[in-house]
C-alpha cells in the first residue's frame, strides 16, 4: 500500500478516492497551484465546493487530463473575478 501525506489522506476521505487516485489528483492541484498562482488548500476549498459536475465527468469518463483543464479554467475566471 503507498504511504499517503496528510493532504492526500485528506482528498481521499473528502473525496471518496483510492488511495491511487488521491495521489494523482494531489499532482494536479500542485499543477494547477503553479498555474494559477492559489495556494493548495485555496484550490482544496475550490474542489470541495464548485466543481460538483466535473467530479463526476471524471468518474464517468477517468480523464484527468480534461479535468485538470476544466478546473483550470474555472479557476482562472474565478481568480479573474477576484482582481
Amino acid at each position: 500500500m503507498i504511504r499517503l501525506t496528510d493532504f492526500e489522506n485528506q482528498l481521499m476521505e473528502t473525496f471518496s478516492l483510492s488511495d491511487r487516485d488521491a495521489r494523482r489528483l494531489e499532482r494536479v492541484i500542485a499543477d494547477l497551484s503553479i498555474i494559477v498562482g492559489m495556494e493548495a488548500v485555496e484550490i482544496f476549498d475550490f474542489l470541495r465546493f464548485g466543481v460538483e459536475q466535473e467530479l463526476e465527468d471524471l468518474k464517468a469518463d477517468y480523464n484527468w487530463e480534461k479535468f485538470r483543464i476544466k478546473i483550470q479554467k474555472k479557476l482562472k475566471k474565478q481568480n479573474h473575478i477576484d482582481l
